[in-house]
């Protein structure tokens, strides 16, 4: 008995602490239960842990660009019915474009002012009316833009509701760009929950293709280094999506992007050949619309807030034909063309035939009538840039000479030997107009006295003030003469002193005697 006794007792033991290995920790002790007269507790409120929600994906942003380049003042179309009104036109037919969108985005490669008589005499007055109520954003800054001295893109920078940028373009003094005259090196805009940030790029031979005297107290900086520089800049200012407007050539432009790919920038615009260019460099898209608002590029960008990138999903250029013209944008044109009408419209002579920009009559009427008003000089010579229209048939107005002439030059003559004229000539061969000589065999010879050019003799020529400002590369003037003399003579005005005294009509027109000139 006792040993069974025993034997249970072992085997309870064993079973107990078996148990007790296997249980879960003790649980705290349960508080005693309150007297019903006490006050019971307040209920300890149960925590509850919210399921985990699911991130909606946001849709992407749509973004239109719309962009032009060297408008050089043609609001009113270089041919008809290719003007700003019918751009505009355009532009709300096929995107459904309102100024005020914030989905739109409307950018210009610059040189935007200078050119027919209704934008040139108004020093960009008109034109830039004309983009202010289109919607402008941004443009470049242009070499044209210098044409009317620093003064006039001042003037004209103040009256824009949209900026002029150059990141590159510094005053040589402060190194900074310079804010004084209105220029900017980029712009953040709002376009509805996403930051477009826009950079400026100036052409670096600027200093050459406009009055180089307006433009030394700067310096052009390199195109990579400045957007290597400015684009990290404008990511940290809060930039989601990067474009870069610019005055710069196809073959300028594609190595810019080709060497830039690391900055994610999106969209390229260029300008100043006045060439179209519609094609992709890796993830961007590179746009140039050519030239006098005869077509515009766009492009379609999609931005996706979750993940930041930006992308184009089509883009390319279009001919400035058939749009319904808007009637805002008409009213402004032609409250300008009639102002410039009622000046200069007034006919001054008579064409049969039109004679185109760059012809051989042009630069006969150019040349040869420099020389009849100022008979001092035996030569004269103008850089063929400097023609921007044909004159048409029909009445010819100061107006149509504006045109033809847009930029405000004056007539300088400088002392050249023989050897140093056939050196300017041979520099400039087939972009310059000659007057007061002629080829004969392979040299030069005078018309005035059928004698060769000789190499020790002094000649003197008549140029524009660009030109002798190193313009066009034309820097062997100003060496070979650096106190040539200024005549302060408007260089359009003999050529319409001498029209305005053939006394052309439609009977008897100007065109026999432009053969004539140089004879």
């Amino acid at each position: 008995m006792k040993t069974m006794k025993k034997f249970l007792i072992a085997f309870l033991l064993i079973t107990v602490l078996a148990l007790t290995g296997c249980a879960a920790p003790p649980l705290p002790a349960t508080p005693a239960t309150p007297p019903a007269s006490a006050t019971p507790a307040p209920a300890t409120p149960v925590q509850l842990t919210p399921a985990p929600t699911e991130t909606v994906p946001q849709s992407p942003i749509t973004l239109t660009v719309l962009y032009t380049n060297d408008e050089h003042g043609w609001f009113m179309g270089k041919e008809e019915g290719s003007g700003a009104a019918e751009m505009m036109g355009l532009w709300r037919a096929k995107f459904g474009y309102e100024p005020e969108g914030k989905r739109f985005i409307v950018l210009s490669g610059g040189d935007n002012w200078t050119g027919p008589a209704a934008s040139t005499w108004f020093k960009g007055e008109s034109m830039v009316e004309v983009m202010n109520a289109m919607g402008c954003d941004a443009s470049a800054v242009g070499n044209h833009e210098f044409d009317f001295g620093l003064e006039g893109l001042s003037a004209r920078a103040k009256q824009a509701a949209f900026p002029y940028l150059a990141a590159n373009l510094h005053d040589k003094t402060t190194g900074q760009v310079p804010a004084d005259l209105g220029v900017r090196p980029y712009v953040l805009l709002d376009a509805g929950d996403v930051t477009v940030g826009i950079a400026g790029l100036a052409n670096v031979g600027t200093p050459k293709v406009t009055n180089p005297a307006n433009v030394s107290g700067f310096d052009f900086a390199p195109y990579v280094e400045t957007l290597q520089r400015i684009v990290p800049e404008m990511r940290e200012q809060g930039a989601d999506v990067i474009l870069v407007i610019s005055h710069l050539c196809n073959e300028e432009l594609r190595y810019v992007a080709s060497k830039t790919k690391e900055l994610g920038v999106t969209l390229f615009g260029g300008g100043h050949c006045h060439q179209t260019l519609s094609q992709k460099s890796g993830d961007a898209v590179l746009l140039a619309s050519g030239s006098y608002l005869r077509n515009y590029a766009w492009a379609t960008i999609a931005y996706d807030p979750g993940s930041g990138a930006a992308r184009v999903i089509d883009y390319g250029v279009e001919p400035n034909v058939g749009g319904q013209p808007d009637a805002s944008i008409a009213a402004i044109a032609q409250k300008w063309q009639k102002e410039a009408d009622a000046t200069l419209g007034e006919p001054i002579g008579y064409l049969d035939k039109a004679i185109s920009q760059r012809s051989r009559a042009m630069r006969a009427l150019i040349t040869e009538t420099w020389l009849l008003g100022y008979p001092n000089a035996d030569v004269a010579i103008t850089n063929l840039g400097g023609m921007r229209d044909d004159l048409r048939a029909g009445p010819v107005t100061i107006g149509d000479i504006i045109s033809v002439m847009p930029f405000d030059n004056v007539l300088i003559d400088v002392k050249l030997t023989g050897e140093q004229l056939r050196q300017v000539i041979s520099g400039q061969e087939g972009r310059a107009a000659v007057g007061g000589m002629h080829r004969k065999g392979m040299d030069w010879a005078l018309n005035s006295t059928g004698d060769l050019l000789d190499d020790n003799a002094i000649y003197h020529v008549l140029v524009n003030d660009f030109m002798y400002a190193g313009g066009d590369n034309y820097d062997l003037l100003a060496q070979a003469d650096p106190d040539a003399y200024n005549t302060s003579i408007d260089w359009r005005q003999p050529v319409i002193d001498w029209i305005i005294a053939q006394d052309s009509t439609p009977e008897q027109p100007l065109d026999e005697a432009i053969e004539t000139l140089g004879d």
